[in-house]
């Protein structure tokens, strides 16, 4: 949902957007917005000043923009569609394959440096921040369940698990995450395909079970939930990471792009992001919820019900993050956390008895 602060600026920009039509450059002229508008609410965010003003400002701009390529006719010449090589027949397909395939490429380009090491610092601080210390974790088992191209299901084995499963619907990203693996001679680590909503695993199957950013892409997150609750053996130990709501300027923003985006081919914005020279980690974190079919925002009672549900205890909403977690700046009160980032991320340890 659109955030009511901004809601003026951003039809005016959607509107704009449509009158560009579908041809060729249209669709790449809208690809190129994402980082600039990404870019701009980081630079806002990241000063002291209240941001929605330079938010509403950022908008109208983009909206002239748009208007100004209309009047001009620069959007007429090329073919009426993205060339099917590209990936046109994607609208046709189930919203499960669309969501792999998405995920699939995006984390298939991952660079050496963002897969190693930047995924394991990002959970070893998660972890240290917020107190969870993890005793004997060389004896435990670790399932990441929707795990995509693998770097989270690498990371639990760096920190010292005994072994680990990751399982995801997305063949592209399975296949990255076995050569990968494959390629440093690491053992004990094993992918499979299938669906999170349906695990193929006995109840009470893995000592640490890990969710990250995954039943919000799904038809069905609280069959997620309970799948994950019941491979968890009692007293083990459950991580599961959800979209926020409310969630401030920075998800009324996704929600702007996800509006401006909903039509355009995926793998054309992502070649489109690369051919200008975005770096492909930073086109993960534009594209992950910007192109993907459903992108659920929840609350934290909603979650916590669901949890309950399904039989978790000792439920505890995480309050620290990273650096560049949004519940971080929250943590440190800094000026307009609230409004730019809602209530933050929703990030929850649990187990079973």
């Amino acid at each position: 949902m659109i955030e009511p602060s901004i809601e003026v600026s951003s039809k005016a920009l959607l509107d704009a957007s449509n009158r560009l039509g579908s041809k060729r450059l249209a669709s790449f002229t809208r690809a190129c917005v994402i980082p600039l508008i990404f870019d701009s609410m980081e630079r806002a965010f990241g000063t002291d000043k209240e941001p929605v003003s330079e938010i509403n400002s950022l908008l109208e701009l983009l909206a002239d923009y748009f208007n100004s390529a209309g009047r001009s006719g620069i959007c007429e010449p090329g073919a009426a569609s993205i060339p099917a090589e590209i990936g046109g027949s994607e609208f046709s397909e189930p919203v499960e394959n669309v969501t792999g395939n998405h995920y699939g490429r995006l984390f298939s380009a991952f660079s050496t440096e963002s897969f190693w090491q930047e995924t394991v610092h990002l959970l070893k601080t998660r972890l240290e921040r917020n107190g969870i210390n993890i005793t004997n974790i060389g004896q435990m088992k670790v399932l990441d369940a929707g795990c995509g191209g693998g770097r989270y299901t690498v990371a639990w084995r760096q920190l010292g698990a005994k072994a680990a499963v990751g399982v995801d619907i997305s063949s592209i990203g399975l296949e990255s995450a076995r050569k990968r693996v494959t390629d440093n001679n690491l053992a004990d680590i094993e992918f499979q395909i299938a669906s999170v909503l349906e695990l193929p695993f006995p109840d009470n199957s893995f000592e640490i079970v890990f969710s990250n950013g995954v039943l919000h892409h799904t038809v069905d997150w609280k069959a997620g939930i309970s799948e994950l609750v019941r491979v968890l053996k009692p007293g083990g130990l459950g991580w599961l990471y959800l979209i926020e709501n409310p969630g401030g300027l920075f998800w009324g923003l996704i929600d702007v792009l996800r509006e401006l985006m909903k039509n355009e081919n995926k793998e054309f914005a992502r070649l489109s992001l690369k051919m200008i020279g975005i770096p492909d980690n930073r086109i993960f974190y534009m594209l992950d919820h910007v192109m993907v079919p459903i992108n659920i925002q929840l609350t934290p009672a909603e979650i916590e019900d669901a949890l309950k549900t399904a039989g978790a205890v000792d439920i505890r909403r995480l309050q620290r993050g990273t650096d560049f977690d949004r519940i971080e700046s929250i943590y440190r009160r800094d000026p307009y956390a609230e409004v730019k980032y809602g209530v933050g991320e929703n990030r929850y340890v649990f187990t079973k008895k």
